[in-house]
């Protein structure tokens, strides 16, 4: 057998750790500067675009705040009971002309319907729906102010809706189209200012992902879908509810990696959105990073150079040792080895040629040990023969109680047949017969309890319990019957005579164990139930099954039984139920 040739040798594999354990001290000092400053830029550069979205949120706010407060002023004076009708709509349209935010404000009845509307002098006149949304009324009606669905007028408008109540009645709403200009206006500074040229940095989007205001107005119009992207995947009204949702690293919608973050704007079911290119906010990480990675790399090189040349030193006795190893695994244990290098590698080569020594030694005991179990296997049950193997078998004397099954198969008429055959073929009959029965014993997962002349003795349920013991034994039975018209026809032709057997099965418990003495025992079973067995098999006829009733029972219905009524046994005072098993 020729040793196989190495993929890897060993001269490699040492020079490679010594580049490794050379460089690996700078690789991590290298790595953790640069996660250090990673994170560092990371955390500043989501401070950053935190602080941005607050700042426009609170425009958002500070925009809408005002707006509600003063169609709540307004509200209060069209329902103020102390004053006149007149005086109420003056005070009214003067306060509409004072705001800084409102331009205008239209009226609805109580059922929802426009009535008129006020607005400040110069102002652009809007269109106001005839109707008022149920949706819109539904949140006025619980005090609340409504805020709904942007729309495009002279400019991106937000429709607000209070409601009118006296005395707790409700009798008209509100509702003013606000301006988001100022929120716009602010939008645009923060993207002059802090994010220069960059596409598209800040955008005010509502719950349909519907852009309110945008810093970059070449990106798309206002009140358009907000670009697909993985940090908008997730903006739906339930996602603003759950507050801020920051995502670091994003494809955006070009391909181009993105960093940015989504942050809620409070008490409104609308988010701001701040975005950068990676490359601009992690660009200088980069740069150190493949600094880093060369400097890394020529170091691992130049440790690879040196450690070529220890490895080299190292792995030439090994090969010895591996040719040594190979003549091992091909059982050539009478071969030694010799290193010449007086180091731990010679002691290795003399510890190898002490284990062939002990390997060549112990061969033979295994060789021995095997015959051994063979032998014990053609006495005892092999489960039996593994456990004293390993020690495992209690060899006291002495048994336990089980549920068995215990079937004994005897040859019918065997006496007449020795008396026309000598006696050398009676015995290679016989050993043919118990051959082929204790195959079958086996394969139903029986132990073959013994011989006794012309008759066999076998169980189920030990030393192995089985739950199934009584349908393994009468199948054994069965194939015992099939098998003998096969066996027949060749004892015919060979020495003139066939075999027929009467089998006896039956159930019960026993105690089961070594019997006989400290000097010779046997693995056996006692009690009643084999002695009951045994009686049947002597009753039956040539080719029959005898069961008693117990092994009708726990054999269930898969065998076809025939009630053969009860009969009186020898031994026993009750006489026993018999059932014939049809084969």
């Amino acid at each position: 057998m020729t040793a196989a040739r190495t993929r890897f040798p060993l001269r490699l594999k040492l020079s490679v750790m010594a580049a490794v354990l050379t460089v690996l001290p700078l690789l991590a000092v290298g790595l953790a500067l640069i996660n250090i400053n990673v994170r560092e830029i990371r955390n500043r550069i989501k401070e950053f675009q935190i602080v941005v979205a607050d700042d426009i949120g609170q425009a958002v706010r500070m925009s809408l705040q005002g707006a509600e407060a003063a169609l709540v002023a307004i509200g209060r004076h069209l329902t103020d009971p102390d004053i006149g009708e007149a005086e109420r709509l003056a005070r009214a349209l003067a306060a509409v002309g004072a705001d800084p935010v409102l331009d205008q404000v239209a009226v609805y009845g109580a059922d929802g319907v426009f009535i008129d509307g006020m607005q400040e002098e110069g102002a652009v006149p809007q269109a106001h729906p005839p109707t008022l949304s149920p949706a819109l009324r539904a949140i006025a009606d619980r005090g609340e102010v409504a805020v709904g669905e942007a729309a495009m007028a002279d400019r991106v408008r937000v429709p607000l809706a209070i409601r009118l109540e006296v005395a707790g009645r409700t009798t008209g709403y509100l509702v003013s189209l606000v301006s988001l200009a100022e929120v716009q206006a602010r939008v645009d500074r923060l993207s002059t200012t802090h994010f220069p040229d960059l596409p598209d940095p800040l955008m005010v989007v509502d719950q349909r992902r519907l852009v309110l205001a945008r810093g970059d107005r070449r990106a798309g119009p206002l009140l358009e879908e907000a670009p697909d992207s993985a940090l908008l995947t997730g903006l739906d009204p339930a996602a603003m509810r759950a507050g801020l949702s920051v995502a670091e690293e994003y494809p955006g919608p070009d391909g181009q990696a993105m960093v940015g973050a989504v942050v809620r704007v409070q008490d409104y079911p609308w988010a701001v959105v701040v975005q950068q290119p990676r490359e601009v906010v992690y660009g200088v990480i980069d740069t150190i990073r493949a600094s880093v990675i060369g400097v890394i790399g020529v170091a691992a090189l130049v440790a690879f150079g040196v450690a070529v040349f220890v490895a080299r030193r190292i792995s030439e006795p090994l090969r010895e040792l591996s040719a040594f190893a190979a003549d091992l695994a091909a059982r050539r244990f009478d071969r030694r080895v010799k290193v010449r290098t007086r180091d731990e590698l010679a002691l290795l080569g003399e510890a190898m040629s002490g284990a062939a020594a002990d390997l060549q030694a112990s061969e033979a005991r295994i060789r021995e040990e095997l015959a051994i179990r063979n032998d014990l296997g053609r006495y005892l049950p092999g489960e039996l023969v593994e456990k004293v193997v390993r020690r495992e078998q209690d060899m006291g004397l002495g048994g336990r109680r089980a549920p068995i099954t215990v079937l004994f198969a005897d040859v019918v008429g065997f006496t007449p047949l020795t008396e026309h055959l000598p006696p050398e073929k009676v015995v290679t009959v016989l050993n043919e017969l118990f051959t082929i029965l204790t195959e079958i014993i086996f394969r139903h997962g029986g132990t073959v309890d013994k011989f006794i002349g012309d008759c066999v003795m076998a169980l189920w349920g030990a030393p192995r319990a089985q739950v199934d013991h009584a349908t393994r034994a009468l199948l054994a039975a069965e194939d015992m019957m099939r098998w003998l018209e096969i066996g027949n026809a060749g004892w015919q032709q060979r020495f003139g005579i066939t075999l027929q057997l009467a089998v006896g099965v039956n159930t019960g418990e026993a105690v089961v164990g070594n019997i006989g003495s400290e000097t010779r025992m046997e693995y056996t079973a006692i009690g009643d139930v084999v002695n009951v067995a045994a009686r049947l098999e002597g009753i039956a006829r040539p080719m029959q099954v005898l069961a008693s009733e117990t092994t009708r029972r726990a054999a269930g219905d898969r065998f076809e039984f025939v009630s053969l009524g009860a009969r009186e046994l020898s031994g026993r005072s009750e006489p026993v139920q018999l059932f014939e098993v049809r084969t």
